[in-house]
């Protein structure tokens, strides 16, 4: 009985006591068996872009550099070039691959939006900063508000309208115009003399695109440049105040074949940099 209970002791003894950590396996020693295991496994081999078919790098391309297929340039609160919506072209610079693959993109399927201060005397309508030469001279497809709504109380002869001359590769172009109803050097608006080259915008601008160039006026109701047409225009009304007003697509139409001895393009790269040629000095520091 006395043995018995001594074992009985023992195993209750030992059963209570914290085990001897010398004798528990390290954890370096477990982790390495866990490691070994995981080194053993095969790695899935790296995304490769050029792995990919063409057609689907090129979706990727247009998705980087032409999501929507419109480029709104257009001043915002917090920055005077904004551009919506945002765009990668850095992706150009990747690789010589890419650049070549991808380049024609950003400037073939998007049409580009910007709204010019077509009564500035001082500068070219069209900021260098904006476009430079070398864009102007890729882009494919334009819409152009022609802003109408400053004072003014010269003629369009008068306008730098050279960047125009820069646009030799340009397809198609649509063309819509805000003014200030009634001004006072406006009395009907910028339309109203079509018969005169120097009063006729229209004609200035149809001067110097090419003549293969599709021209077409107006915006459509409900569309993203008419949006931003109306965006401009409340800019405008809040600005400089009076009664904004958009031109009609019938005066547009009449402007652009006002002109009788209008030759579409003649002007067309013209010139060789049209933003030093014109004031004798570069403008890129505007």
């Amino acid at each position: 009985m006395i043995e018995a209970d001594a074992s009985t002791r023992t195993r209750a003894k030992s059963e209570n006591e914290s085990p001897d950590p010398s004798t528990l396996p390290r954890s370096s020693e477990a982790a390495g068996s866990t490691l070994t295991m995981t080194g053993n496994e095969e790695k899935s081999p790296p995304f490769r872009l050029f792995d990919l078919p063409s057609e689907l790098r090129l979706r990727i391309y247009e998705y980087t550099l032409a999501p929507s297929g419109l480029l709104f340039l257009v001043p915002t609160k917090s920055k005077r070039f904004a551009v919506e919506p945002a765009v990668t072209p850095n992706l150009l610079a990747t690789c010589r691959q890419v650049h070549n693959e991808a380049d024609g993109i950003l400037y073939s399927e998007n049409e580009i939006c910007i709204s010019v201060n077509a009564h500035d005397t001082c500068w070219p309508t069209i900021s260098e900063k904006r476009l430079p030469q070398r864009v102007l001279e890729e882009l494919q497809h334009m819409f152009v508000l022609l802003d109408c709504t400053d004072y003014f109380n010269s003629s369009y002869a008068d306008i730098d309208l050279a960047p125009f001359e820069a646009l030799v590769s340009l397809k198609t172009l649509r063309l819509a115009m805000i003014y200030r109803r009634n001004h006072a050097t406006q009395i009907l608006s910028p339309l109203h003399i079509h018969a005169l080259r120097e009063f006729n915008l229209v004609t200035q601008v149809l001067e110097r695109v090419p003549a293969s160039t599709l021209v077409s006026y107006g915006t459509v109701a409900g569309s993203q440049q008419d949006t931003m047409v109306q965006h401009i225009v409340e800019m405008r009304r809040r600005g400089i105040g009076g009664n904004i007003a958009e031109g009609l697509v019938t005066d547009l139409e009449a402007a652009g074949k006002g002109v009788k001895d209008l030759v579409r393009g003649c002007k067309s790269g013209a010139t060789t940099n049209v933003f030093t040629e014109a004031h004798g000095t570069s403008l890129s520091s505007r």
